[in-house]
């Protein structure tokens, strides 16, 4: 009973240990999460600062006035890229007027290990254009980009009909082009036959009216090539002997006087050697 009670004991005790173990975390697994809560931390303070410092500043100054004050010698953040940012928003300004709204929409972690963020940028005359904020990984802004911007999920229904029927008469013009251009060289097949010479086709009636040479050779020969055997009378006497023999009748030979049986009128031989 004791035994069974201390069995008892170390099997629960190895179910335990199984099942601390599979719930403890290693320490690459720890160390893992903390540095994706540290990313996006980091993210997180990016996006608020490129909200702050960047897409407010846009909206609330006008670009003349942010003239004005690099011109004073201060700085937003330094002046290499305190310039930069004037070109981008000068390029905004020029296409689309000021700045009406502007939106943090998108940030992330670089494969070099920086960060982008993206702003979106609304002018007067409802345009949208995307300004791009580029950060080292000390988390410090370094450059900006600015591209075109389109929102599909606000796109209309009849736009996105309209660029779904171009992009079909498109596909159907490249199809219909190439089927035109392998007609076209299908049809230069002949001309090539021509310039190389034409192949004149065999006379199949004189290769019909032609006899093959095996024909000839297995044509039989004619009566009047066979030796006439009637002469031979011993031959004849023999061979009219047999037939009377054999068929109990009397037999003549052709040219004697006619009887009541067989009349051999003619004896031949034939090429496989045997008498008809």
């Amino acid at each position: 009973m004791k035994k069974r009670r201390y069995l008892s004991a170390l099997i629960l005790i190895a179910l335990a240990a199984f099942m601390l173990s599979g719930c403890a975390k290693t320490s690459s697994q720890i160390e893992a999460e903390k540095q994706a809560e540290i990313k996006a931390e980091n993210i997180k303070d990016i996006a608020e600062y490129t909200e702050k410092y960047f897409a407010r500043a846009m909206t609330t100054e006008t670009y003349d006035a942010f003239v004005t004050y690099l011109e004073s010698g201060q700085m937003a953040v330094s002046i290499p890229f305190d310039n930069d940012w004037s070109v981008r928003w000068k390029q905004f300004t020029d296409e689309h007027g000021a700045v009406k709204d502007a939106v943090v929409d998108l940030t992330q972690r670089t494969a070099e290990g920086g960060y982008n963020s993206r702003i979106i940028l609304t002018g007067e005359d409802d345009e949208q254009m995307a300004l791009t904020i580029s950060y080292d990984e000390t988390m410090q802004p370094v450059s900006t980009a600015i591209a075109a911007y389109s929102n599909d999920a606000e796109e209309t229904m009849g736009s996105k009909m309209s660029t779904a029927a171009g992009n079909t008469i498109t596909g159907l013009l490249v199809v219909f082009c190439i089927l035109i251009g392998l007609s076209l060289i299908i049809s230069c097949f002949r001309f090539v036959n021509k310039i190389g010479g034409e192949v004149k086709p065999e006379n199949k009636d004189a290769k019909k009216s032609a006899p093959s040479a095996p024909a000839a050779k297995a044509a039989p020969q004619t009566k009047a090539a066979q030796p006439d055997l009637m002469k031979d009378e011993e031959l004849v006497a023999v061979i009219a002997a047999a037939i009377a023999a054999y068929t109990d009748s009397p037999v003549a030979v052709s040219g004697d006087a006619p009887v009541d049986g067989y009349v051999v009128r003619s004896i031949r031989r034939l090429n496989n050697n045997k008498w008809h």
